[in-house]
C-alpha cells in the first residue's frame, strides 16, 4: 500500500511536469510564426514566465530577444515589463544585489509613467530584497510603501503578497502575534483574490511562526496545504520549501515514517528542479538526508552525506548551513563511540559559531585553517599514543590547561581590540563633532548673511528703486518729450519696475518671508510652482506625514538642499522633469530629488563640485545620510536624517 501511494505521488509531479511542458511546447511552436509585432513581446513575456519555473537561465536566453524586439518596434510601453522579469531571474538565483539594481529600474520607469500599480509592484519587491540584503530599516520602509500604495490603486489581486511581507517582517523581528495575524489576513486575501504567488508565500510564513512557537500540529497542517498547492500549481520551489519544513517537523518530533514519506517526496523535486533550487535549500536537502539515515542507523550513508554537504557549505560559503552541519556530524560520531573524531567536529562548531558571532567569517579560510590544526594535531597524539600509552591521562590535563590558557589569551585579546575600538570610536566622534560644529557655525552665518542682505536688498535698494520710479512717473506728467525720447522713458520706468521685480525675486530666494511664515511644507510646494512656471522645468513634489513643523532651522537647511539641487537640475541637466518627495516616518525625515536628465560622473563631482559640496555640509549639520544614482536617463538624491 505504501509503495502505491508514493507511485501515485511521482505520477502526480510527471503529470503536472508534463502539462507545463505541453503548454511550453505549444507556445515554442508559435513563436517562429509569429509577425514581429507587440503580440510577440507577450508570447516571449510567457514564455519565458514558464522557464523561470523550472530554468532560469533559458528565461534569460528568450528576455534577450524581447529586448531586442521592444527596441527595434521602439515599444517603450513594454521597458518596465522587461526589467522587472529580470528582477524575478535574478530573485529566483539568489542573486539579490542584481535583483535589487533592476528593481530601482522599474521602480523608475513606473513613477516615469506615473503607473501606480507597477510602482507598488515594484515597492513590494524592494521591501523582500532589502530584507534578504539584511537592511531592515529600508525594508520596513518599503514594506509600508507598497501596502499603502496597493490600498490606494485597490491593488486587491496583490494584496496576499503585502500581507505575507509584513508577516515575514514580523516573524524577522520575534513578534510572533504580529506575524500570524498578517500571515492569516494574507491566506484569506489569496484566497479571495486567487493569488497563488502569494496564497503561498502567506502560507509558509504562517507555518514558520508556529513551528518557531513549538505549535508543530497547526503548522505541520499549513505546510501540508501549501505543498498541496505548490504541486498542483507547479511552483516547485515554494513545493520544496514546505517539504524541508515538513521534514524537519518530523525530525523534531521523531516520525520515522512521515519524514520516510517527505524526504523520499522532497528528493524527487530536487532531482527533477536542482537548477530552480537555491543552494542554501540543496544544503539544506543534503543535511536532512543525514538525519534520515541517522534514524535508520545507516551511519555510514549519514557521513557521506554530511561529507557532501559540508563541502557544499564551505565552497558556496553558507556559514549557517556548515555550522549544523558541524553539529550533526559531531552528534553521528558520538553515536559511532568515534570519541575523537567528535570532539573535532565539536571544535569545528565551536570555531565556526564564534566566527558568525563576531562577523568574521569571510575574513577567515576556516575550513584550511581547521583541517591544518587537526591534521598537525592527529600526529602529535599518534606519536605520543605510539610512545607512551600510559601517560594520555597526563596529557588530556596538558591539553585542558593549554585550551584554558588559549582561551584566556584569546579573551584579554578580544578585551583589548574591543577596548582599542571604543577608543578610535571616541576619537572619530570628537572629529564628527568639531566638523558638525563648523559645518553648523558655517550654515548660520550663512543664513543670518542672507537673510541681512535680502532685508537690505527690499529696504535698501528697493525703496531706493521706489523712489526713481515715482521720481521719473511725476516728470513724466510736467516734461515735454518728444514721441521717441517718450517711449524710451516709458520703457526705462519699466525696465525700473523689472528690476525691482527682479530685486524682490532675488530676496526672496535668499530668505522666503513664507517659510517663516507658513512652514517648510507650504514654502516647497510654492517654490515648486515657481520653478515650473519660470523654467523649462516641470517640477512635481508631494509629501507624507508632514503635517507637523519642523525646527525653523532644520527647515530653511532642507530647503537651500532642494534649492540646490533644483539649481543643478536646471543649469547642467538638460532635464524636462522632476519628482521631490518629501515624507516623515516617525522621527525619520527622508527627501528624494529625482530628474530624468542626461546625469552624470558622480565620483567627478564629489571631488570637484562646488553646489555638491555645499548639499553635503547640509546634510551633515542634519547629521543625515546622502546617496545619489546617475546615469544617462537621469539622477536620484535621496537624503534621510533622524530628528530629535
Amino acid at each position: 500500500m505504501k509503495k502505491r501511494i508514493l507511485i501515485l505521488t511521482v505520477f502526480a509531479f510527471y503529470s503536472s511536469g508534463m502539462f507545463s511542458q505541453s503548454k511550453l511546447d505549444s507556445m515554442l511552436r508559435k513563436l517562429p510564426v509569429m509577425k514581429e509585432d507587440t503580440s510577440k513581446i507577450k508570447l516571449l513575456f510567457a514564455i519565458e514566465d514558464e522557464y523561470l519555473k523550472t530554468n532560469p537561465d533559458s528565461t534569460l536566453y528568450y528576455l534577450n530577444i524581447s529586448d531586442k524586439l521592444i527596441k527595434k518596434l521602439k515599444a517603450s510601453k513594454y521597458d518596465y515589463d522587461y526589467n522587472f522579469e529580470l528582477v524575478k531571474v535574478f530573485h529566483a538565483k539568489s542573486d539579490y544585489n542584481k535583483a535589487l539594481k533592476y528593481t530601482l529600474r522599474s521602480n523608475q520607469i513606473a513613477k516615469n509613467n506615473r503607473n501606480m500599480l507597477q510602482e507598488a509592484e515594484s515597492y513590494r519587491t524592494l521591501f523582500s530584497l532589502y530584507q534578504n540584503l539584511g537592511k531592515t530599516d529600508l525594508a520596513i520602509k518599503y514594506a509600508l510603501y507598497s501596502l499603502k500604495f496597493s490600498k490606494s490603486v485597490g491593488d486587491t489581486l496583490n494584496l496576499s503578497i503585502n500581507y505575507g511581507n509584513l508577516s515575514r517582517l514580523y516573524f524577522e523581528l520575534n513578534q510572533f502575534k504580529k506575524a500570524i495575524h498578517y500571515g492569516e489576513k494574507g491566506i484569506e486575501s489569496g484566497k479571495k483574490y486567487k493569488n497563488i504567488k502569494g496564497l503561498l508565500i502567506c502560507i509558509n510564513n504562517t507555518a514558520l511562526t508556529y513551528m518557531n512557537m513549538n505549535e508543530n500540529a497547526k503548522a505541520e497542517k499549513l505546510f501540508k496545504s501549501q505543498l498541496a498547492i505548490a504541486n498542483k500549481e507547479n511552483f516547485p520551489r515554494s513545493s520544496s520549501k514546505a517539504l524541508i519544513n515538513l521534514c524537519s517537523i518530523y525530525i523534531q518530533t521523531a516520525d520515522k515514517e512521515k519524514l520516510k514519506k517527505s524526504i523520499a517526496e522532497l528528493n524527487i523535486i530536487a532531482s527533477e528542479n536542482n537548477s530552480v533550487l537555491s543552494t542554501a535549500d540543496r544544503n539544506v536537502i543534503v543535511r536532512l538526508n543525514a538525519h534520515y539515515h541517522i534514524f535508520n542507523d545507516n551511519f555510514k550513508q549519514a557521513d557521506l552525506e554530511l561529507n557532501n554537504g559540508i563541502e557544499m557549505a564551505i565552497n558556496d560559503s553558507l556559514q549557517g548551513q556548515l555550522l549544523n552541519l558541524y553539529y550533526l556530524k559531531t552528534n553521528l560520531k558520538y553515536a559511532e563511540h568515534k570519541y575523537y573524531e567528535a570532539e573535532r567536529y565539536g571544535s569545528k562548531y565551536d570555531s565556526v559559531n564564534i566566527m558568525i558571532n563576531d562577523e568574521e567569517m569571510s575574513k577567515f579560510s576556516l575550513d584550511l585553517e581547521e583541517k591544518y590544526k587537526v591534521e598537525k594535531k592527529d600526529k602529535e597524539i599518534l606519536l605520543l599514543e605510539k610512545k607512551q600509552i600510559k601517560q594520555r591521562t597526563f596529557i588530556y590535563s596538558l591539553a585542558a590547561v593549554v585550551i584554558g590558557l588559549l582561551i584566556f589569551s584569546f579573551l584579554l585579546y578580544k578585551n583589548y581590540r574591543a577596548r582599542k575600538k571604543i577608543n578610535d570610536q571616541e576619537i572619530i566622534q570628537l572629529h564628527q563633532e568639531k566638523k558638525i560644529d563648523a559645518t553648523q557655525n558655517m550654515i548660520q552665518g550663512e543664513e543670518q548673511e542672507r537673510t541681512r542682505l535680502a532685508r537690505d536688498l527690499h529696504d535698501g535698494l528697493g525703496g531706493i528703486l521706489t523712489g526713481v520710479k515715482f521720481q521719473l512717473n511725476s516728470m513724466k506728467g510736467n516734461v515735454i518729450l518728444s514721441e521717441e525720447n517718450a517711449g524710451t522713458f516709458t520703457k526705462s520706468i519699466s525696465q525700473i519696475d523689472n528690476a525691482i521685480a527682479e530685486m524682490r525675486r532675488v530676496a526672496h530666494n535668499m530668505m522666503p518671508e513664507a517659510l517663516l511664515k507658513f512652514g517648510l511644507e507650504e514654502t516647497l510646494r510654492s517654490y515648486c510652482e515657481s520653478v515650473s512656471q519660470n523654467s523649462e522645468l516641470t517640477v512635481s513634489y508631494q509629501s507624507f506625514g508632514m503635517e507637523e513643523r519642523l525646527e525653523q532651522t532644520t527647515e530653511i537647511v532642507l530647503y537651500r538642499i532642494v534649492q540646490e539641487l533644483l539649481n543643478n537640475t536646471i543649469k547642467h541637466a538638460k532635464a524636462t522633469k522632476s519628482n521631490i518627495q518629501l515624507s516623515r516616518n516617525g522621527n525619520i525625515i527622508s527627501l528624494t530629488v529625482e530628474d530624468n536628465g542626461k546625469g552624470f560622473d558622480v565620483n567627478a563631482i564629489k571631488k570637484n563640485g562646488i553646489g555638491l559640496s555645499n548639499i553635503n555640509h547640509r546634510v551633515e549639520y542634519l547629521n543625515g545620510k546622502i546617496d545619489i544614482q546617475s546615469d544617462s536617463k537621469g539622477t536620484s538624491t535621496h537624503i534621510e536624517f533622524e530628528i530629535t
